[in-house]
């Protein structure tokens, strides 16, 4: 808890790199991460949303390089909410770890430019109450 008696729940930074862009894409590659553990991949993409799921409110979507041959077969995994911040968004996956049972938040800031992300994995934590994920979301 913090000084207000709100819970602040741990993250790790991964910092990707662009790598390449096209008009319907952009690959970024890992260039640091906290405390040695990564709960991404070394490679990914933010590709536009196709539609092919019930996801709401989204224009872009985040896509693991799980396949090393093929990005079509690599995983998805979450869109990237807006919020009032242009540079920040949020968003979920399913749990990550082998004993986890709680969907992980997601936050994405992209620099001005674009050509740094850093994507902050709360992993095991989720906020089901939307103002506890507005709170976290204001610390940026």
């Amino acid at each position: 808890m913090n000084s207000t008696g709100n819970f602040t729940p741990d993250y790790i930074r991964h910092t990707y790199k662009v790598t390449s862009e096209l008009k319907s894409y952009t690959v970024y590659e890992l260039s640091t991460l906290e405390g040695n553990v990564n709960l991404l991949t070394d490679i990914l993409r933010i590709e536009q949303f196709q539609g092919k799921s019930q996801t709401t409110r989204v224009d872009d979507y985040l896509r693991l390089r799980t396949d090393p041959k093929s990005w079509t077969r690599s995983k998805l995994i979450t869109g990237l909410r807006p919020t009032s911040n242009k540079c920040l968004f949020s968003g979920d996956s399913k749990p990550i770890g082998k004993d986890a049972t709680v969907k992980t938040l997601l936050i994405f800031l992209f620099s001005t430019d674009r050509q740094t992300l850093f994507i902050d994995v709360y992993r095991g934590f989720y906020p089901l109450n939307p103002a506890l994920l507005q709170n976290i979301i204001n610390t940026y």
